[in-house]
């Protein structure tokens, strides 16, 4: 199955079941890079991630958004956390259920996720950090235009301990 359109949108309370069974089925492809991910994940994780990123939205902190396809169907989640002052980065995060991954989903997701946050005017920069070992989400950093500009350890915690962070920046165009 090919998936043709994808779009963002802001979650709503109506995504709660879909969102815990998206998760749920990625287990074996979210754990290793997401530390929120977990067994037996519960529609109420879902309904307080839903319910922290409307709080997160109106306090203008950050946009969080469900990447559906052409029917509704959640494929994943992309957001934006933006920058508190100019000369810091806005960064990027996404994640793609198992059976829509290597369709190219967060390669387009994160496109609508950059062209969304250079309409801010205060966003001069975006950074999208990946653990060392997670070439998939590193790949789409490269296909976005992101640049490599260095390693860091420390900066992403994983269920496992801190990890090798890869550390790619764009620049407004």
């Amino acid at each position: 199955m090919s998936i043709s359109l994808i779009t963002l949108r802001p979650f709503t309370l109506q995504d709660i079941n879909a969102f815990t069974q998206a998760v749920n089925e990625s287990l074996s492809t979210l754990k290793p890079w997401m530390a929120w991910a977990h067994d037996d994940y519960h529609p109420d994780e879902a309904a307080s991630w839903i319910d922290f990123t409307r709080i997160q939205r109106s306090k203008g902190e950050a946009e969080e958004f469900a990447i559906v396809d052409g029917n509704d169907r959640l494929l994943g989640s992309a957001g934006i956390r933006f920058a508190k002052n100019p000369d810091e980065r806005s960064a990027l995060g996404y994640w793609v259920r198992s059976d829509a991954q290597r369709q190219g989903v967060a390669t387009r997701a994160v496109a609508q996720l950059v062209e969304f946050g250079f309409q801010h005017p205060h966003i001069n920069q975006l950074e999208i950090l990946a653990a060392e070992e997670n070439h998939a989400s590193r790949a789409v950093a490269l296909r976005c235009g992101f640049t490599l500009v260095n390693y860091c350890f420390g900066l992403i915690i994983l269920e496992s301990g801190a990890v090798n962070a890869a550390i790619y920046h764009l620049q407004r165009p």
